[in-house]
């Protein structure tokens, strides 16, 4: 019980440090994930595109063109000449498309001429705006076809038009099932808790720890006749403790704000967090093992996890960065978490449990070991040197 009551005083004085990280976590966590969550639900359907057409041509062939444009998208005045002006018209969305018909358009196509004959002014930002330019090319060389095979301009316009517009009937719905090409909720979140998560016991269990080896304290717990083991394994098992709770307290805001998205792979970031979180411990006993000033414990927590954060993937994903970074971040915990993280996105869940997804797991637990005997190392310099 004395272990017990001194480490919630110690907490107790942490509480500002803990609130402020889980409202960043709660904040910025979920506004990166629901930036980049994309589900298997989320589908592409052909929709019309608004597009303003300016006709210097003024040919048949020019007005047929505008008139099918007419029947299957939204055609809308440019009221500007200046593709420049049309540019940033497009750029906000005054408009979706600017298509541009020039003067010669007519005469390019009859000699069978259909590439590159008409301006296009951003075509082929969204997925709409890349199949109407697909459907404008086809459209031409439809036209071209009829011609080649003895149809007079009318014949080859009709046909193409009536053909045109019958396929521009069919919707086109796409929807792509692969896990990998998607990014859940739950990865989004998971991710950016490899920070929150770290920096909170890294500085809160630290200082933790660095209160119960303050002698005042050693002090009164002695008086309470516990002995000196029993007084060891209570403040492991406090702290220890301490990390579970913190750790099921982020996972518990992590599926009340995940509630709009189904995912039955929450055991499997969990068993990845609660990873982490031997992780995060270790690193809270190698920091208190260098100093016991607050100060610096705060100074060298966040150093160490800020820089982890940017090189391993959780402020920036790793396909972004070089080569050489995503070497040197081999060598640090966060990297194989985001990695686990990844995994179990990636991945049909009935395969998620498997030698891979093991191996990320132990790798994290050993650098939890390394951390705890690079502290023991130090703590024990320390005592042989009276430092």
């Amino acid at each position: 019980m004395p272990v017990f009551n001194a480490i919630i005083k110690s907490l107790r004085a942490n509480i500002v440090n803990i609130i402020v990280y889980f409202a960043i976590f709660a904040v910025f966590g979920n506004m990166q994930a629901k930036a980049t969550v994309s589900t298997q639900e989320d589908m592409f359907e052909d929709m019309q595109v608004t597009v303003a057409v300016t006709d210097n041509d003024n040919s048949v062939l020019s007005h047929a063109l505008v008139d099918y444009l007419k029947e299957t998208q939204i055609v809308v005045d440019p009221k500007t000449d200046d593709p420049q002006e049309m540019n940033d018209n497009v750029r906000f969305l005054i408009y979706e498309y600017a298509l541009i018909i020039p003067e010669d358009f007519e005469e390019k196509v009859l000699s069978g001429e259909t590439e590159n004959v008409l301006e296009y002014i951003a075509p082929g930002t969204t997925a709409s705006q890349f199949l109407l330019t697909q459907k404008l090319g086809d459209y031409l060389q439809d036209v071209v076809i009829y011609l080649n095979s003895g149809f007079s301009e009318e014949e080859a316009i009709s046909l193409t038009h009536d053909q045109m517009v019958k396929l521009s009937e069919t919707k086109a719905t796409v929807m792509d099932s692969a896990e990998e090409n998607h990014r859940s909720f739950y990865t989004g979140m998971f991710t950016f808790n490899g920070y929150t998560h770290m920096i909170i016991l890294c500085i809160c269990c630290a200082c933790t720890l660095t209160f119960m080896k303050d002698k005042d304290v050693k002090n009164r717990i002695s008086v309470s006749g516990m002995h000196f083991f029993t007084r060891s394994a209570a403040t492991i098992g406090g702290v220890f403790a301490v990390g579970v709770v913190l750790t099921t307290l982020m996972i518990g805001v992590i599926q009340i704000m995940s509630l709009q998205y189904a995912n039955n792979k929450l055991i499997y970031y969990m068993i990845d967090s609660y990873s982490l979180m031997l992780v995060g411990l270790g690193m809270a006993y190698f920091i208190c093992s260098l100093t016991s000033n607050e100060n610096l414990i705060n100074m060298i927590g966040n150093m160490m996890v800020l820089s982890m954060s940017f090189l391993c993937g959780v402020f920036v994903d790793t396909e972004f960065l070089s080569d050489k970074i995503v070497q040197i971040a081999h060598f640090m915990p966060l990297y194989w978490y985001t990695t686990a993280i990844k995994f179990i996105n990636d991945t049909p869940i009935n395969e998620i449990w498997s030698r891979k997804f093991g191996t990320y797991i132990f790798i994290e637990i050993l650098f939890a070991l390394v951390f705890i005997f690079a502290g023991m190392i130090i703590s024990r310099k320390k005592e042989l040197y009276a430092i």
